[in-house]
């Protein structure tokens, strides 16, 4: 678990010759303090106990998390397969967070949306803003209410085996298939208590819902999400982690000033194996989205991008019963250009 595996971080190292301590040694009352409360996690007993004492005890989370020995052992987080990347946000706030008068705002929505195991089914309505004649926002941000859209989130904990849950969303017009580029190293336990690696469980979910009856012929976007976050863990953690990607092996100049990244190639290189997979399901063409799930603007972006394919296939189809012999291939370049 990840406490116990923090628990080992903090407690190894090369010992000082005078007084045994390591770089990762903290203060005998922030030890104190952290060995009770993972006793408490292990329990299972810390919503008994939190939030109710959270003000007395989010001093103590802060003191501990500017401790030297606690920002060592973090620098090591790519060591920890089950610690949340985004606990930085919440660890540097915990004094704040614990208030009486707290309120969370939009962006502490979600970044606890990435740390919350919410497994339902949620959806939300919206359209996208006017722009003018400079293709600017409008000072009001006025909303077209003729172009409405529907997007539905499903976790894919509530797919279940065979997905058979997704029959009931026949009528969507395109689906949009999230996938972390940092999942490729990292491990859960399944229903059945089997190590799996998450890159090759979404690579099983991809497949299953590609091939499911519901979504023949429909578009499919794939999400490939927290690339912020790739470019700080590919240097520290090979692709070549997940088997899927064992012959990922980019060559990369010394003097590489301006030109493409390790994180860019590994970003072409997953989702062109994504691509090669959908290829050989469907025999149809999967459209590829960078985004940075935590940055309103790339989100705007990839879904914009998701509503101009619609486009593409509206005008396609209209194309194609005026004129049989203009070609997807045609439709696609003139939209992109």
């Amino acid at each position: 678990m990840a406490q116990w595996s923090l628990r080992r971080l903090i407690t190894t190292g090369i010992k000082s010759p005078i007084d045994g301590n390591t770089v990762y040694s903290i203060a005998p009352r922030l030890k104190s303090f952290s060995d009770w409360f993972l006793q408490v996690m292990v329990s299972g007993n810390l919503e008994t106990i939190f939030p109710a004492a959270t003000r007395e005890y989010a001093p103590f989370v802060e003191e501990l998390w500017k401790d030297a020995a606690f920002q060592a052992t973090y620098s090591r987080r790519h060591e920890l397969e089950m610690l949340p990347r985004i606990a930085t946000y919440f660890l540097e706030r915990a004094v704040e967070i614990s208030r009486a008068d707290y309120e969370p705002s939009d962006m502490d929505i979600l970044y606890a949306e990435g740390i919350t195991s919410s497994n339902g089914l949620s959806f939300v309505e919206f359209s996208f803003p006017k722009l003018d004649r400079e293709n600017s926002l409008d000072s009001d941000y006025q909303h077209d209410p003729s172009q409405r859209y529907q997007l539905i989130r499903l976790h894919p904990s509530s797919l279940g085996e065979n997905c058979k849950f997704v029959e009931m969303f026949e009528d969507v017009d395109m689906v949009l298939f999230c996938v972390s580029l940092t999942d490729y190293d990292e491990f859960f336990e399944d229903s059945h208590g089997v190590r799996t690696n998450k890159m090759l469980a979404s690579k099983q979910l991809f497949e299953s819902i590609v091939t499911h009856p519901t979504f023949d012929s429909k578009n499919f976007v794939l999400m490939l999400n927290k690339f912020d976050l790739l470019e700080e863990k590919i240097e520290q953690v090979s692709l070549t982690k997940c088997e899927w990607f064992h012959d990922f092996h980019p060559v990369i100049g010394h003097n590489n000033k301006g030109g493409t990244s390790l994180a860019q190639h590994a970003f072409h290189y997953i989702a062109l194996q994504f691509k090669r997979l959908f290829k050989s399901l469907s025999d149809r063409k999967l459209y590829v989205s960078q985004v940075t799930g935590l940055e309103p603007d790339s989100v705007d972006e990839a879904l914009r991008y998701s509503r101009d394919i619609l486009k593409w296939d509206e005008d396609e189809r209209y194309f194609s019963f005026t004129n049989p012999e203009l070609s997807s291939t045609d439709i696609e370049a003139s939209s992109s250009s």
